[in-house]
């Protein structure tokens, strides 16, 4: 359950157990922007004279913090068990998701309800039998992991709470908010809130208040309109395969709970982190992939409102300050943004300062993308001109000081292909013009010129000079495997073939996600072929689960169509658990050997939940009903064609425009604000032409 911002996850087999958090519970302590004396231009003729490996290396420098201090974390906070009756134990848990209502059924026929707020920090349970005898709380710092983690770092013991009615704690940070974690029994049940003060005695009293105003009435009233209005209109799928029904069902719901728009944005594990162990990642926003993958979802959905408190985050005042100082430290100018890839709540780095954080201008390229996804699909101009346009304007500021002259062109003299150098077989962790960061660039010119004719201005000459004189991609010579003739194929970088098996599909993002490569040419369309063909011949070995749902995305595009839900088959018996959460590592050995000495490990102090895979597996699977690739939407194209009868509803598409087809039999499509759209049926292409709020039927 979650509301963005509170989480609460519930499990027990003898006792029901509440794991609950906040996603605004940070550590911030040891934050980090790029460091003064960090010159790109510097760091260019280090590469160039020492080459990109080492010496590279050692020319980023980063802050010195003491011992106490590491890096910016959410925090685990804990749980609350609820002990029943002696010989009464939790049956079933059961979701309703019209009303975000999960009912807990006990061994005695009598039954526990329970709803999160959506607009307040509080969890009710409604025991009108009054089957739970006891409540028990478990600090995080009641676990081994959790606590060896906090006292290193200079956190103290939770103040503890308990008198005849209420039961708690209140944990204090060195340098942040404390948070309140009260659970009170009332008149039907108990009540959970967790509240934040600038102390314990601050954050014990914004709990007391909270407790105080509670309205069972209009929580419940304002939560169950809130969740039907949800999933009025929200996509559906039938598919064959049940479990994939299933899936997709409870990761909209899931959705919803991490990205609610009262809340805040989401991070890797969205409003939710387990109480026995330290978040991984810092728990935060990932910009070399996973915030995009977890976003993405809310256009095929329909569930733009979603996106803003992302944006929000990002044009607030600390995150924009963190992305100028950025931008003046690499390129000495005061109109750019630049965004390093680990980030805490308020734009500072929470993982180390390296070549792959600072040298990567995709982590802000693909997040400007959602910008422009989000005016694409809503075609509102007020957000494309106040919003859209300065974020990315102030990204490609940024890459006009990056981009040099280079043999009668423009070149990026130096960047990384994102995760490639970790495993580079000759240690080079950068190089010039790498294939990932050149299609970014391109999606983003295209897009501040497209802005530009959108809103009436001239398009910047140097955005038109990118694209007429910046490469798509690099390409390098190589041979093929069994017939040992040369090809040529997509390069990660300038002279750096794809080497070994790699996880992040950078150097095809042309294809899928920056779409550059939409209409290729007879002759690139060879070059992807090799390219893809030497991809899957280096293998899935080192992937995680965020990687095949990407991968499933690449192979809809080209129109692989029994590829992707082979691939999903895979994913799902090595990436799913038993609580239909995606997992960072491994569920068994075999397959897949990515972080293989941590699956020696047990699984309940080492599995990591993260919900990109969870929201970019259900993205990949509504792009393989309905994508558009340039002006054309192609339906089913990842779909088996052995699935026989597969249907769909409500699928979004950019323009206002929402798709409900049957395979080989109609397609339905509504447009809200009235245009064109084509769409690709069994061979021939239709046109469309609405007005709005028209719907019109075709056959296939």
């Amino acid at each position: 359950m979650g509301n963005g911002n509170f989480g609460a996850m519930i499990w027990g087999i003898q006792r029901l157990h509440i794991t609950v958090n906040r996603a605004d519970f940070w550590d911030h302590r040891g934050g980090e922007l790029i460091v003064p004396g960090t010159v790109y231009k510097e760091l260019v003729k280090t590469a160039q004279s020492y080459g990109c490996g080492t010496p590279l290396v050692e020319a980023i420098p980063h802050y010195t913090f003491p011992d106490d201090v590491f890096k910016p974390q959410r925090l685990p906070v804990g749980r609350f068990e609820f002990v029943f009756a002696e010989g009464v134990v939790p049956i079933c848990a059961e979701l309703e998701y019209e009303s975000g209502t999960i009912t807990v059924s006990l061994s005695n026929g009598s039954r526990v309800d329970i709803e999160l707020g959506l607009y307040e920090a509080a969890l009710l349970l409604r025991d009108n039998s009054e089957g739970i005898v006891q409540a028990i709380i478990k600090p995080a710092w009641d676990f081994p992991q959790s606590q060896e983690w906090l006292e290193k770092y200079g956190f103290v013991p939770p103040e503890r709470i308990k008198d005849c009615n209420t039961t708690g704690w209140i944990q204090s940070c060195p340098d942040d908010s404390s948070l309140a974690c009260i659970c009170r029994k009332r008149h039907n049940g108990y009540a959970i809130v967790l509240e934040l003060g600038t102390d314990n005695a601050a954050a014990r009293r914004q709990a007391e208040k909270t407790l105080v105003e509670i309205d069972d009435v209009d929580l419940y009233r304002r939560n169950h309109l809130w969740w039907r209005n949800y999933w009025a209109g929200i996509p559906e799928i039938v598919l064959p395969d049940q479990w994939f029904n299933r899936f997709f069902k409870y990761a909209l719901y899931k959705f919803a709970a991490a990205t609610h728009p009262n809340g805040r944005p989401c991070g890797l594990q969205g409003p939710w982190h387990e109480e026995y162990q330290r978040a991984q990642w810092s728990g935060g926003y990932v910009f070399d992939v996973n915030v995009q993958q977890v976003y993405s979802l809310a256009f095929a959905t329909g569930r733009f409102e979603h996106l803003l408190p992302l944006f929000d985050m990002l044009e607030s005042e600390s995150f924009r300050n963190g992305m100028q100082h950025n931008a003046k430290v690499l390129f000495d100018i005061d109109d750019g943004l630049w965004m390093t890839h680990l980030l805490d709540d308020r734009g500072f780095q929470a993982g180390w300062l390296h070549v792959g954080t600072i040298l990567s201008p995709a982590c802000g390229l693909w997040t400007a993308q959602l910008y422009w996804l989000y005016f694409q699909y809503t075609l509102d101009r007020e957000f494309l001109q106040t919003r859209a346009l300065p974020f990315m304007r102030g990204l490609m500021r940024c890459i006009e000081e990056m981009l040099e002259e280079y043999n009668g062109r423009l070149s990026i003299p130096l960047a990384v292909s994102d995760e490639y150098g970790f495993g580079n077989p000759n240690h080079n962790h950068a190089g010039r013009d790498p294939s990932y960061q050149l299609a970014a660039v391109h999606m983003l010119a295209q897009c501040l010129i497209e802005t530009a004719h959108i809103l009436g201005f001239n398009p910047d000459p140097a955005w038109l000079d990118i694209k007429q004189r910046l490469p798509q991609y690099t390409t390098i010579e190589g041979k093929d495997v069994r017939s040992g003739e040369i090809e040529m194929r997509i390069a990660i970088w300038e002279g750096q073939d794809l080497e070994i098996c790699h996880r992040h599909h950078s150097h095809l993002a042309a294809v899928y996600p920056f779409e550059t490569l939409i209409n290729p040419t007879p002759e690139q369309m060879k070059l992807i072929d090799n390219s893809v063909d030497h991809w899957i011949l280096k293998g899935m070995g080192q992937w995680s689960e965020w990687c095949m749902p990407w991968a499933a995305v690449i192979f809809n595009r080209l129109g692989f169509t029994e590829a992707p839900m082979i691939m999903f088959n895979v994913w799902k018996e090595i990436f799913v658990n038993e609580g239909l959460a995606t997992v960072y590592l491994p569920r068994s050995r075999g397959i897949i050997a990515h972080r293989r000495h941590d699956l020696q490990k047990p699984k309940e102090t080492s599995e990591i939940m993260q919900l990109d895979g969870t929201m970019g597996a259900s993205m990949a699977l509504l792009d393989a009903m309905a994508h558009q690739r340039g002006d054309t939407v192609y339906l089913f194209q990842g779909i088996p064609e052995k699935w026989g009868e597969v249907s769909f509803r409500n699928i979004h598409i950019a323009g206002g425009f929402c798709i409900t087809a049957e395979r080989h039999r109609s397609v339905t499509v509504t447009s809200r604000l009235g245009g064109e759209i084509k769409l690709a049926l069994d061979g021939r292409v239709e046109t469309l032409h609405f007005q709005p709020g028209e719907t019109k039927t075709v056959a296939f």
